[in-house]
């Protein structure tokens, strides 16, 4: 083989592992703007039954709601990809946990679909409390309705930590289920 032809087969593998990876890549359809809705959380009997032995009370934070499905918080906006849902989604209200005269308030939570997790105001700091496992979701879509479920919601190890802290105990732990999570928004638009 010429010191040309090596030259020009090195050239032409290159070029094809360079755009490899971009033909790969899926096309973005846009994002789509969602507003409106509820995210729900069907409480796991699990952490309702060990927060009820620890004597801690977990109601909704207005204009959040309990109801027969689960504690309801209303969606405000988000934003994600219209192929991949990945984004965000945020919300008004909260949940306050309260025993005796310590009370924990999280408020206005956002949904991080790129990094699976759930965000909430706890003070002036912004914190990661509940990891979401997309494995099982299911997504449907009907005209401007948007419906995610089977979303499983587990305390982070920083929330675990903070909330033992906060109410003198070890029984918060990473990982521990707190429920099951369903998003029904409306799809304002894309962009």
């Amino acid at each position: 083989m010429t010191r040309l032809t090596r030259t020009a087969l090195l050239v032409a593998c290159a070029l094809l592992v360079a755009a490899a990876p971009a033909a790969a890549k899926p096309k973005s359809k846009g994002s789509l703007k969602l507003t409106r809705g509820t995210t729900t959380l069907a409480l796991d009997k699990g952490a309702v039954d060990a927060l009820t032995s620890l004597g801690i009370a977990a109601a909704p934070l207005a204009p959040a709601k309990a109801g027969g499905t689960g504690l309801a918080f209303p969606i405000t906006t988000g934003r994600v990809d219209a192929a991949t849902l990945a984004g965000t989604i945020r919300h008004t209200g909260g949940l306050s946990l309260t025993r005796g005269a310590t009370r924990v308030e999280l408020r206005n939570f956002v949904i991080d679909t790129k990094r699976s997790v759930l965000t909430a105001r706890a003070g002036s700091a912004r914190l990661a409390i509940l990891d979401l496992d997309l494995s099982a979701v299911k997504v449907a879509r009907r005209g401007r309705k948007l419906t995610v479920s089977g979303v499983s919601a587990t305390l982070t190890k920083g929330a675990a930590a903070a909330l033992n802290g906060a109410f003198a105990t070890h029984a918060f732990a990473e990982g521990l289920k707190l429920g099951t999570a369903v998003v029904r928004t409306r799809v304002a638009g894309r962009r």
